[in-house]
Formats: structure tokens, C-alpha cells, sequence
């Protein structure tokens, strides 16, 4: 079902091409490929581990027309993590580039385990930053049905260029990038190097780049780089997801790419992943919000007790839709935990308006209580970006035994000393939302998709990217 939809766009459009570093394959070379390779596999699942995102691409492709499951993974997160995927899944098998072109590589300790009932197209995993990775399975229609609400709202076409400067591990980029312009006969160029904004800067200007996808901590770092070569670019379409937006990033992001059409999207891997879009012509006015439900899904509000709030109040988001995960992989306690009476629910924090349009206030475990109070990071981040000093900031919760927990905060910014951020904070945070621990830090963890790391505690956030 899934191969032959794919197959049948990209033959509508055999001459648009998919690119990396001098490397060049059309649509139809790429399907005849495919098809040829996928003859080779036999096994019953297949990691893709390769560090050409051009041939992880094709390994995915491949899988797709045998109609096996593949697993994403990604060099850039280094050994430990593809590791801790290995001691997860036990895939029989793992396609590689390793020696420069694909091959199918039998792993010792492959066992496999089938799961029950309907049968994965992919098992994409959770980061994993803090001990073993949950394999989230996609089916076919889970895909299908997220690729088919994408088309109605994301105007991008055969005149475009899209730059995938993430891993295909992210489920936002394997769909919401790889799979939909493959879909849309968008040419397609690969960066393989990581989070260089230099890098990719010259490639936005020298492949003339129409569509780029990214989170706002990757967005706003091109824009601290670019300056002037990126308001100059040719990109015309951007699409933001991954982390909270705050009207700070959002504006930032608007001023580098004044040209551009800029979508605010909404997901999570289990829901493969795409939830929501804020139309394009909504960004100037509600770029923090992350707009409506697509076509196919269904959305609520719920508080602790799973009851539904009243619009506008905040609770837990909720999901409903063909577009959610089989479940996740030889786990049916974590997937009992999070799907409940055809519900899944997110572990975002929201609020949701009488007429759908949705805001992120933070994941619900990142959430820090004080004294009683509930207090949102991601509201104190976007309060003190609003400091022309500022370029990143990260507030987070530490266990204290009067209040619960005390806020945290480390900042990247021009600051002489501790002090003057305390001055800042004063003047521009509520008393309950001030920092008991300030860090002035040169950079902020990022994982390779260019999202910010949070402390140990609060990793694992599901948003899209």
C-alpha cells in the first residue's frame, strides 16, 4: 500500500532528483533501485545505519518495496546510542554504507521478535538519552494517512528544493521531508555533516534552496550566522518544529528569512508524526501557537484525572487518529500507558481555543512545581528571550526539600557576570518564576537534530523533530 502510493508519485515526476555532495540520482533511477535491492531482503527487520543520508534514503526506500520493517538510526548520535537501539530491538539485519555503497550486513545477536497483530512498515525510536529507547511501530496507514493531511496544507511542488539537514531517525524528517517531497516531486538534497550553520548556509546559496525544515534553536542559529547571506537566500518555504516557539525565536526566524512562507507544525513519533499546522498566513500574528489539528486527527484537552477542560484552560493533549502508532515494540505496559480508551495522550502540556488553534505550553515532566505552583520552563525561556542579550536560555527544575523544587536556569548570552542576569530576571520574570541557580555558559547540549538538551531529569520531550 505504502510502496506503491510512493512509487507511483515519484514516477509522475521520474526527473526530479534526489542530490548529495555531487552525488545524483533521479526519481526513476532511484525506484528502479529500490526495487532491485529490495529483492535482496528477506530477513524480518532491517536497521538502517548509514552516514550518507542519500543512502539511508535508498536502504529506506528499499525496505519499503520489500515491505519490511526498517528501523531509522543515525551515526550522528554516536555508538552508545545506536547500541542502546541494537539492545532494544535485536534487528536481524542492518544496511549500511560502511564500505561506501549499500550493503546488507547479518548481526549476530539479531532475535527479532514479531509482534502481534498488524505488522510494522517502521519502528522509529525515541532518543534514548537516558536509558533504553522505545521503539514506537508505524504501520503502513499510520504513514500514509500523515503523508496524505501534509499534501492538503503544505504548499511546496516540482519547482522546489528542499535542504534535509537532519538525520532520517527523526520521524519528522523521514515524513514530514524525505517521504512528502518524495510525494510532491520536490528535488531533494541531502546534508549529511551535522549542525554546521556554516555548512549549511553555503549550501542553502549555492543548490539555490526553496524549502528548509528545522527547530527554532537550528532556525535562529542560521540567522545568528547568516545575517545578511541568509535574508539573501532563495528560500521560500520553512517549516519550524521540534521545540516550543516563542514570539522572540518566531520574530527572528521572520526577519532572516523575510521571503518565506514559515509553517509552525506540531508532532510527536507516535503519531507518525504530524498533528498540527499553523497556516502560513497565521505566522506573523500566532507564530507561538502550533495551530489546528490536520485532517485526520481528532484532538482534547484532558486534566489529571483524563476529564476534558474547558477551552482555553490548560490540561494534558490528547490524540486520536489513524495516524497514531500501532503501539510501541515488545513493551505493552509502556503502550497501555500512554493509549487509553483510543486516546493517546501526549505528555504535553496545552491549551486549546473554541475554534481548535492549539499552543505547546511544555512537556508535562519538564513541568516544575514550587511551593505548590505549576510553572512552565518554556514560559520563563520565552519571557527572558525577550532581552536583546540573550541567544539561548534553558530553565529547569532541582529537587529541593523546602518548596519541592527550585528553578534553575543556564544562559548563553552578553552578560558580564551572574548579577546582571539576576537584574534581568528581576525585571522581567513573576517573583515565583526567579531562579534560585544561574549558569552563564557558552553553548547549550544539543542532540543532532539541533534541539536543546535538557537536564537529565526532563529529557525525552516528544515534540516533532
Amino acid at each position: 500500500m505504502l510502496w506503491k502510493y510512493i512509487e507511483e508519485k515519484m514516477l509522475q515526476h521520474p526527473c526530479s532528483k534526489l542530490t548529495e555532495d555531487g552525488v545524483s540520482m533521479t526519481y526513476e533511477e532511484a525506484v528502479v533501485f529500490a526495487k532491485a535491492f529490495a529483492g535482496a531482503l528477506d530477513g524480518s527487520c532491517y536497521a538502517v545505519l548509514c552516514r550518507s543520508e542519500l543512502f539511508a534514503a535508498l536502504a529506506i526506500l528499499s525496505c519499503i518495496a520489500a515491505g519490511v520493517p526498517f528501523i531509522p538510526m543515525s551515526y550522528r548520535y554516536g555508538r552508545k546510542h545506536s547500541e542502546r537501539i541494537f539492545d532494544t530491538i535485536y534487528p536481524e539485519y542492518v544496511i549500511t554504507d560502511v564500505l561506501g555503497e549499500l550493503q546488507v550486513v547479518e548481526l549476530e545477536n539479531g532475535c527479532y521478535r514479531k509482534p502481534a497483530g498488524e505488522q510494522p512498515a517502521a519502528i522509529l525510536c525515541t532518543s534514548g538519552t537516558t536509558g533504553a529507547p522505545k521503539g514506537v511501530m508505524l504501520s503502513e496507514k499510520n504513514l500514509l494517512t500523515n503523508l496524505m493531511d501534509i499534501r492538503r496544507y503544505f504548499a511546496i511542488g516540482v519547482t522546489d528544493k528542499i535542504l534535509i539537514a537532519r538525520p532520517l531517525y527523526h520521524c519528522a524528517v523521514l515524513t514530514g521531508e524525505f517521504l512528502i517531497s518524495l510525494c510532491l516531486g520536490v528535488h531533494i538534497c541531502f546534508y549529511s555533516a551535522g549542525l554546521d550553520p556554516a555548512g549549511i548556509l553555503k549550501k542553502l546559496k549555492k543548490e539555490e534552496v526553496t524549502v528548509l525544515c528545522g527547530t527554532p534553536t537550528m532556525l535562529c542559529t542560521l540567522a545568528r550566522f547568516g545575517r545578511r547571506s541568509v535574508s539573501a537566500s532563495t528560500v521560500r518555504t520553512i517549516a519550524v518544529s521540534g521545540e516550543c516557539l516563542d514570539t522572540v525565536r518566531a520574530r527572528t526566524i521572520e526577519s532572516a528569512f523575510p521571503a518565506a512562507r514559515i509553517y509552525h507544525v506540531y508532532g510527536l513519533t507516535e503519531a507518525s508524526p504530524r498533528v498540527t499546522f499553523l497556516p502560513a498566513e497565521q505566522f506573523a500574528a500566532d507564530g507561538a501557537w502550533v495551530g489546528y489539528p490536520l485532517h485526520s486527527v481528532r484532538l482534547r484537552v484532558v486534566d489529571r484525572r483524563g476529564k476534558p477542560v474547558f477551552p482555553g484552560e490548560a490540561g494534558e493533549l490528547c490524540v486520536q487518529g489513524d495516524s497514531v502508532m500501532l503501539g510501541y515494540y515488545d513493551d505493552p505496559g509502556a503502550t497501555a500507558a500512554v493509549i487509553r480508551g483510543g486516546w493517546m495522550r501526549t505528555g504535553d502540556m496545552a491549551i486549546m481555543r473554541r475554534d481548535g488553534l492549539v499552543k505547546i505550553l511544555g512537556r508535562r515532566d519538564n513541568m516544575i512545581i514550587r511551593g505548590g505552583m505549576n510553572i512552565y520552563p518554556q514560559e520563563i525561556e520565552k519571557t527572558l528571550a525577550m532581552d536583546g542579550r540573550v541567544s539561548e536560555v534553558l530553565a529547569y527544575g532541582i529537587a529541593d526539600p523546602l518548596s519541592g523544587e527550585k528553578i534553575g536556569l543556564r544562559i548563553v548570552g552578553a552578560f558580564k557576570d551572574r548579577d546582571e542576569v539576576l537584574r534581568m530576571c528581576r525585571r522581567l520574570l513573576l517573583p515565583y518564576q526567579m531562579p534560585a541557580v544561574v549558569e552563564l555558559v557558552d553553548s547549550l547540549p544539543k542532540n543532532g537534530s539541533g534541539k536543546i538538551l535538557r537536564p537529565k531529569k526532563y529529557r525525552g520531550g516528544k515534540a516533532d523533530g
